[in-house]
């Protein structure tokens, strides 16, 4: 609880470098995935679900995927406040909540996309639990995130750039010193599960499923679609 804390006092500080130093950490590759990820899955109609919405810098490219409205959730305060501003206007509305704790009627989500923030997340299982509760059946889960690869090598390498490379990186972009909010970033990616475990507990929890890797698994494309035998998953 303590590191989740952490990590969203850290995201409150860095909203105004937010989506400069993301492009720059992840070699401008963060909105290259977010859009591979929804030119995947095409348009949806009815309600749609962003999950970790931050200050809105994904919310207009999932709105214009979705023909319906689209509920825009985070637990900072003031992310939402930025967000709004950003981008309320139309079919989006705004609401403050946890993973693990949807405040959504379930089975009315058609389609729900979560970029670089289940990762922030304390139960991972219990939060994808949530979610497959909120789909209703066909709908679809999209998650574009920092991938935790299967190759022990691999692994480590990324485990080494994200400790030590990008608190270095972060400063010099953002003006900070070594120690600035992004070395929080390790805290939460050492917490994820492997690539291929994160795999299963989707199939687990809502159903058909498939996972790609891009950078070695350094990032990841997943989708998850609800199906039947999936509604009877119970929360934990």
């Amino acid at each position: 609880m303590k590191v989740w804390l952490e990590v969203e006092d850290a995201l409150e500080a860095i909203i105004d470098d937010y989506e400069r130093v993301n492009h720059r950490i992840s070699f401008f590759q963060d909105d290259r995935v977010r859009w591979r990820g929804l030119a995947d899955i095409g348009s949806h109609e009815g309600v749609g679900l962003e999950l970790g919405s931050g200050p809105g810098n994904f919310t207009p490219l999932l709105h214009s995927r979705l023909e319906g409205f689209l509920v825009c959730l985070d637990f900072s305060a003031r992310m939402l406040t930025i967000g709004r501003a950003r981008n309320g206007k139309g079919n989006i509305g705004f609401i403050r909540g946890v993973f693990e704790s949807l405040p959504i009627r379930e089975g009315i989500v058609s389609f729900a996309a979560a970029a670089f923030a289940l990762r922030d997340s304390l139960h991972k299982e219990r939060a994808l639990i949530e979610i497959s509760q909120t789909l209703k059946v066909g709908g679809i889960l999209l998650l574009v995130d920092i991938g935790k690869p299967n190759n022990p090598i691999v692994k480590r390498a990324i485990s080494i750039y994200i400790r030590h490379i990008v608190p270095i990186l972060a400063g010099l972009t953002a003006g900070y010193g070594y120690k600035n909010p992004w070395s929080l970033l390790f805290k939460t990616y050492d917490l994820l599960p492997d690539n291929k475990i994160l795999l299963e507990m989707l199939r687990y929890t809502i159903g058909l499923a498939s996972l790609r890797e891009l950078i070695f698994g350094g990032l990841i494309i997943a989708f998850a679609e609800k199906i039947p035998r999936a509604q009877s998953v119970k929360r934990v």
